[in-house]
């Protein structure tokens, strides 16, 4: 019997041994004999297959790294491979790409190796390699990088055409030669994904094809695609836009569909720029400002234009408080062009060295967001669409409800006085030059807006603020005014004005028809039959609203 003081030496041998024989004592002699010539089979099987894993662990082969039980293997468990040489000592030397460009190199064992991937692996590893290969910095290349910023610019165009020429007065060739930090080049871009896939007459604009100033740019690029492919395309070079770049300017508008919803706007900390790329941390609560606090969101690694995102930032500096909105582009992100520095961002210690953790950690664990949704499900493994129909993209109006809004006796009673001026006044449809109201609230969350204030902005296309007047009032509860508080404010405006307004313009989706329909309630009652127009104005972007709290 053992001694229960006497060290305990039994091995993991042991073990198995004791608890073979303890399993074998539940089968008789014909049994047994049966087993003895099976595991002389499973032997041969398993050194089979064990030659067949080392064939497949050749030079150049991807593999996945897996079972790693140090704290810097678990941080590359899962992580994609290639193998660069052959067994050394029973290690396999393989090298890591990161997506920030640089290179670690390991040797590992077999089975801490898996060259089986799965197909979605695969197909992540070409996404990461089309990224980290894509070129040799940190920046697109130069034939994508000017036909960016030109569609970009023309978009921003279309959005000054929309408002009637408002924010630059200039031609679209002086347009383009404006510096990208121009004020008008701005204000054009606040708007320009508040209006993007907009019909301009459901946004309260009037244009001559009534296109989206997505769908026009798209035409434009469409009508001009071969002298465009000239020279953009073979500037480019870039294996996914075909040979002599024949898809170049196909691909972009694949792109540009993509920017309404999977563009990234807000705040960011330019923290480290790298190789491949330029990395930077989400600020995740744009209107937070203690610093104790301060909530670190998604890292991004994004490529810049003719040159590296923050690259003029010296590197004592870093990280540096930013603004700007994010593209997808290809397998990659792309800055819009725009970027204000925000360098009166207390920077604490601590601060920096919390950004600096978090993007260590991004960068080891590779969490890093380098391209669109639309990339990630496979978008850009196939050829972009040939005819144009294809790209049409303007959203178009939704179909109005059948059901007429029956007005209160008392919103009958206002409609009706609001109706009698404009008949006094001759009111007589829209016009050139009208006025247009824009009814607003001052924002659009119960914290930034608590007093529940509503703008009434009297404007007229064309001119400059001398020709604005505001007024104000305030609803009674979230989430928005109603039409029993809207109309004696409309009455009131109308009435201080001393005219009618081409365009009613309302952020409350909701109030629209009904509005509508009890106004023209009210002149069916009256007998008069001109109708005022009444349009939803969008809510606004993200980088329009960053643009008015500048």
């Amino acid at each position: 019997m053992k001694d229960s003081n006497a060290a305990d030496t039994t091995t993991f041998e042991d073990l198995n041994e004791n608890a073979i024989s303890q399993a074998l004592e539940h089968f008789d002699l014909a049994e047994l004999d049966t087993i003895r010539r099976a595991s002389k089979f499973v032997g041969r099987a398993c050194d089979t297959r064990k030659e067949f894993i080392h064939s497949k662990l050749t030079r150049g082969a991807s593999v996945e790294i897996m079972g790693l039980k140090s704290e810097r293997g678990q941080q590359i468990n899962g992580r994609l491979a290639v193998v660069t040489g052959t067994i050394n000592n029973g290690r396999y030397p393989l090298k890591i790409q990161h997506l920030t460009g640089e290179i670690e190199r390991v040797s590992l064992k077999a089975q801490n190796i898996n060259p089986f991937l799965k197909p979605e692996q695969e197909a992540k590893e070409k996404s990461r390699l089309d990224f980290i290969n894509y070129s040799s910095d940190a920046k697109v290349k130069e034939g994508h990088g000017r036909l960016l910023d030109q569609v970009l610019m023309t978009l921003r165009y279309a959005v000054n055409m929309m408002n009637g020429g408002s924010f630059y007065e200039g031609e679209w060739e002086s347009f383009m030669r404006l510096p990208r930090s121009h004020k008008s080049v701005m204000m054009c871009n606040s708007q320009l994904f508040s209006l993007y896939t907009l019909k301009p007459s459901s946004a309260g604009y009037r244009m001559p094809d009534d296109k989206s100033i997505l769908d026009s740019t798209v035409q434009s690029l469409i009508d001009f695609e071969d002298n465009a492919i000239n020279y953009f395309g073979k500037m480019a070079a870039y294996e996914k836009d075909g040979r002599g770049g024949k898809l170049i300017i196909r691909n972009f508008v694949r792109a540009m569909k993509s920017w309404d919803t999977e563009r990234i706007s807000g705040e960011f900390w330019i923290a480290r720029i790298c190789k491949s790329g330029t990395v930077v941390v989400q600020k995740k609560d744009p209107d937070f400002r203690e610093i104790d606090e301060i909530e670190l969101g998604d890292v991004f690694l994004v490529k810049g234009i003719g040159s590296q995102v923050g690259e003029q930032v010296p590197k004592s500096q870093l990280p540096i408080l930013t603004r700007t909105t994010f593209l997808p582009l290809y397998d990659m992100l792309v800055y819009d062009g725009l970027m204000i520095m925000d360098s009166r961002f207390p920077m604490t210690p601590a601060l920096k060295n919390r950004i600096n953790a978090h993007v260590e950690k991004a960068v080891r664990e590779e969490t890093l967001i380098y391209c669109g949704e639309s990339a990630k499900k496979g978008l850009w493994n196939e050829e972009p669409p040939e005819h144009v129909s294809d790209l049409n993209t303007t959203k178009e109006e939704e179909e109005e409800e059948t059901i007429t809004y029956e007005p209160t006796p008392s919103q009958l009673r206002l409609a009706e006085k609001i109706m009698s001026f404009a008949k006094d006044k001759n009111y007589q449809g829209r016009k050139e030059g009208q006025a247009v109201l824009v009814i607003r609230k001052l924002d659009f969350t119960r914290e930034e807006n608590p007093n529940k204030v509503v703008g009434l902005n009297w404007m007229y296309p064309g001119r400059d603020e001398s020709g604005y007047d505001m007024d104000f009032f305030f609803f009674g509860k979230w989430p928005g005014y109603t039409l029993d508080e809207l109309l004696p404010e409309l009455l009131k405006k109308l009435k201080k004005m001393d005219e009618i307004p081409g365009l009613f313009w309302m952020c409350e989706q909701s109030l629209v028809k009904p509005l509508k329909d009890t106004l023209k309630a009210a002149g069916d009652k009256l007998g008069y039959s001109e109708t005022l127009i009444v349009q939803w104005y969008p809510p606004p972007s993200v980088e329009e609203e960053a643009y008015h709290s500048m």
